[in-house]
């Protein structure tokens, strides 16, 4: 019997249901005492307000992690050069937020305060094992589809599935952040697209025709 060879592929796209926002504390100063001093308060108020968000249910958690200081050595300009010694003191805070109309004020509160901030959106755990589920079975379908086209040009018909493997995955697998939905939330603050997540699955069959 003939053996054809077929691969199948296939993406879904969901709204992100998760946003996990950093925030990068950065405080430089001649005076280390000041250096440390300003990072831990903003540090401690970024902590402070991640956990009132876990508290009420807006995040599902959150990690602080602890501030470091190093000195940073520069050169003035000029015939003397003096050495000019900053002393900075770094921390982050992440906070993974469920209620996604809070993204936008969020970060616009911790710009303010003097943090970087960044998001990375995400499916739930349980949803992400559904559409991969739901791309497996497309992507296993879509690959029976060509090999019933070819083995109909070839005035034949698919008998037997030889085997069906995992092809290569493309890069929506894992979360990629391949499209976007715009959402202008009433709380004021600024406009954020929450993205949405592709899932995809592709499988490489060897089938049978007659």
């Amino acid at each position: 019997m003939p053996q054809i060879h077929a691969t199948g592929t296939h993406e879904t796209f969901t709204r992100a249901e998760r946003a996990t926002v950093t925030a990068r504390i950065s405080i430089a100063s001649a005076d280390r005492g000041r250096s440390i001093a300003d990072a831990t308060a903003l540090h401690n108020w970024i902590a402070a307000r991640a956990q009132q968000l876990r508290d009420s249910g807006d995040a599902t958690w959150y990690s602080a992690d602890a501030p470091s200081t190093w000195a940073r050595k520069s050169y003035q300009e000029g015939k003397g050069q003096k050495v000019l010694i900053e002393h900075v003191t770094t921390s982050s805070v992440r906070v993974k937020l469920s209620n996604l109309a809070l993204v936008g004020a969020f970060v616009e509160e911790l710009s303010s305060a003097g943090a970087e901030t960044s998001v990375i959106w995400a499916l739930t755990d349980a949803t992400r094992r559904v559409r991969e589920r739901e791309a497996r079975k497309a992507a296993v379908g879509a690959a029976r589809e060509v090999a019933d086209d070819y083995a109909d040009a070839l005035g034949e018909k698919i008998v037997r599935v030889v085997s069906i493997s995992d092809g290569a995955q493309g890069p929506g697998h894992g979360g990629s952040m391949m499209r976007a939905m715009a959402a202008d939330y009433a709380s004021g603050g600024a406009e954020v697209s929450v993205s949405e997540i592709t899932v995809s699955a592709s499988v490489s069959g060897v089938f049978e025709s007659e």
